[in-house]
């Protein structure tokens, strides 16, 4: 005698229950594909596998501009190669060392100034003019001028570095405290909160979501800034070694550095919305 699970219906009837436990598991992988997550992870998987045969076989397919670009299996062999290089890692190790220095530095200045001229109408009044003449500059137009004021190339880099993160951290700050509720202030004074405490437990926490937005924001564009510096004013990192590949015609290097750095951003970015989760625990409740 087999031992097979049984059901009996309404009327008497023995079935199987195996076709029921097969039901279950088409359920259970419908809910699956269904579910944010697996969907994302499949749509992208077809996307960039799509891409890459696409990018594959375009030289085959005489494709305009894609025909001399080469295919992503010349791409990984020049990984291959640059990956055993100490220069390529080198310019990795000095690339996110800029991007600390100049991004730290931007966060200290703009954050306190931001802060200072959202609570003070006179500071506001007398820096915002300056910074609406200097803020439509790009900051790769001050590469010329940091040559010429910083004593080092070095030096000149973190400061482009420092203006691309600088802007957007300070407006970002000053938009985020201007915008709290006068009602929060007004109930905190009147339960006899001192100026102190209305900084640190209102106007502040109510600040960060929006410091930690410019601080995201502005570590992407703190890598363009990285790389066209490095590019134009630099003799190593990650841009130089763009720019250099790029000049000897070694445009598989050229694309591999591309792809570098996007995987940098995202890294140093994934970084700041995971500080900016546990300094804002409570919007994870929401």
């Amino acid at each position: 005698m087999t031992d097979q699970s049984v059901i009996i219906t309404k009327s008497g009837e023995r079935r199987s229950a195996q076709p029921m436990r097969q039901l279950t598991s088409s359920n259970r992988f419908i809910r699956w594909l269904k579910s944010l997550w697996g969907l994302n992870l499949l749509l992208g998987t077809i996307s960039i596998g799509t891409i890459l045969l696409f990018w594959e076989f375009a030289a085959t397919l005489g494709i305009p501009g894609l025909k001399d670009v080469p295919p992503p299996s010349a791409v990984i062999a020049a990984a291959n190669d640059l990956l055993v290089s100490p220069q390529y890692w080198n310019g990795w190790l000095l690339s996110f060392e800029r991007i600390g220095i100049g991004f730290l530095l931007a966060q200290l200045v703009g954050i306190p100034l931001g802060l200072a001229m959202a609570m003070s109408r006179p500071t506001f009044g007398t820096i915002f003019p300056i910074i609406e003449l200097l803020r439509p500059i790009p900051p790769v137009a001050w590469i010329p001028i940091s040559i010429v004021f910083w004593p080092t190339r070095e030096q000149s880099v973190i400061f482009i570095v420092f203006l691309g993160a600088f802007w957007i951290v300070l407006l970002n700050t000053i938009g985020g405290a201007s915008n709290i509720d006068r009602v929060y202030k007004r109930a905190a004074l009147s339960l006899g909160s001192q100026p102190r405490d209305l900084f640190w437990k209102i106007i502040l926490p109510a600040t960060i979501p929006s410091i930690v937005t410019g601080m995201a924001v502005g570590m992407g564009i703190s890598w363009e800034m990285v790389v066209a510096s490095e590019m134009i004013a630099g003799d190593t990192g990650l841009g130089y070694l763009l720019w250099q590949s790029f000049q000897i015609g070694a445009i598989a290097h050229v694309i591999v550095c591309m792809i570098s750095i996007g995987i940098a951003g995202y890294l140093s970015s994934a970084l700041i919305r995971a500080i900016g989760g546990f300094a804002t625990p409570w919007l994870r409740l929401h």
